[in-house]
């Protein structure tokens, strides 16, 4: 009687699930992927790496049982957001954050991850498929704030090279409710990059006169080249950084017969730069402040 008890409450569980499903789908579609948890592991690895404290607003797209946001709100004290289109996924999410002790800091959204607006955002977590990453991209872009930071469970985001990567080996992932799977197991971390690209114009006072420099960036990402014209002299900036709104190079010149080397590092906001110059031999040696405008 026992046995029957229990075969009959499961058909009962499994029928709900179903007409529950059914019922999310049908405001919408389908899951994009289907639910594989990321290993508890791998959770702690990815959060460290994207360097998560109270300070951040975490966003997981395609949350699952809600293990990334729940974690990174009770070890990290940040808050959270997950997002999934399934209703039965979205339930357990927030079954398990009242477990945790966590509902004052984290919610979970019944949605379309695509729909989902993430401005918000200081980091975003991910563990969906290859394509749906680079569908993904411009989305991140074009709502994300310079300096976000992305951290995607075992797939990266093309030509879109990631800065750091992580590996957790001999992992247990779970495919089913009974077979394990142990292999190592790959995250990447990339930073949301400012818009560095154009022409940028400042001027340096100089003995006798001022002195004009116009720099000429070209951008792919977080990777940066370019040349700075002054005067009758053009040199390639060196040593390009851009992390996230943060923008760093320097170059080569020649003042007064003599080699200068200037170290410049600024702040990106719009079409403004603000920041610091450090000017290394000649004349004019010493730190200046360093203000530029975006000419296009």
């Amino acid at each position: 009687m026992a046995t029957f008890q229990r075969i009959l409450w499961s058909f009962i569980l499994l029928l709900q699930v179903g007409v529950l499903g059914l019922k999310g789908y049908a405001q919408g579609h389908e899951p994009y992927v289907h639910f594989v948890a990321t290993p508890q592991p791998v959770v702690m690895e990815m959060l460290k790496m994207a360097r998560v404290t109270q300070n951040d607003i975490l966003y997981d797209l395609g949350c699952g049982d809600g293990r990334i946001v729940i974690t990174a709100a009770k070890v990290f004290g940040s808050r959270g957001v997950g997002v999934d289109i399934d209703p039965v996924l979205i339930q357990e999410s927030q079954e398990n954050a009242r477990k945790a002790g966590v509902t004052d800091r984290v919610k979970f959204i019944q949605q379309d991850l695509f729909q989902t607006d993430i401005s918000e955002a200081t980091v975003v977590t991910l563990y969906l498929l290859p394509d749906l990453n680079l569908k993904l991209r411009p989305k991140l872009f074009k709502e994300l704030k310079p300096g976000t930071r992305i951290v995607s469970h075992e797939f990266d985001m093309g030509d879109w090279k990631y800065e750091r990567m992580g590996t957790v080996y001999n992992s247990k992932i779970y495919y089913n409710f009974n077979v394990p799977d142990v292999k190592d197991l790959n995250f990447y971390y990339w930073v949301i990059p400012a818009n560095a690209a154009g022409e940028w114009q400042w001027t340096m006072s100089r003995s006798p006169e001022n002195r004009e420099y116009i720099l000429r960036i070209g951008q792919k990402f977080q990777e940066i080249s370019g040349r700075v014209k002054f005067g009758k002299q053009e040199s390639p900036i060196e040593e390009a950084l851009l992390a996230g709104d943060q923008l760093s190079f320097m170059f080569r010149e020649e003042v007064d017969g003599q080699k200068v080397v200037m170290r410049f590092n600024g702040r990106i906001s719009q079409d403004t730069i603000q920041g610091n110059v450090e000017v290394q031999g000649g004349p004019l040696a010493g730190d200046y402040q360093w203000n530029a405008k975006r000419n296009f």
